[in-house]
């Protein structure tokens, strides 16, 4: 399983992968100053009126999951763009010199 995986990911995408998951991992769960986390939007929800409080609770679940697959298509994206965009430079750099 892991030899499949390692040759159909690229190492690159792989750890942009896992840095992209762990940013989304790390916003959800801190209480950072961008209010993103959990927890704040749960004490958000509870200072508003009934009817938005429940609309706030019952989109948090949907919140979480657009953030983690969200930073994985992040990751996967960053991790196949950025090695193609760096052999494209290094060729122009090769074939002018």
């Amino acid at each position: 399983m892991i030899k499949y995986i390692r040759n159909q990911i690229p190492f690159s995408a792989l750890i942009a992968l896992m840095f992209t998951c762990y940013l989304a991992y790390y916003l959800l769960l801190s209480k950072s100053g961008w209010h993103t986390s959990i927890t704040s939007i749960i004490t958000m929800a509870q200072t508003t009126a009934l009817p938005r409080h429940l609309l706030i609770l019952a989109f948090l679940p949907i919140y979480i999951a657009c953030m983690i697959f969200g930073s994985a298509l992040i990751g996967i994206y960053l991790g196949n763009t950025v090695p193609a965009l760096i052999t494209r430079i290094s060729k122009k750099t090769n074939a002018s010199e």
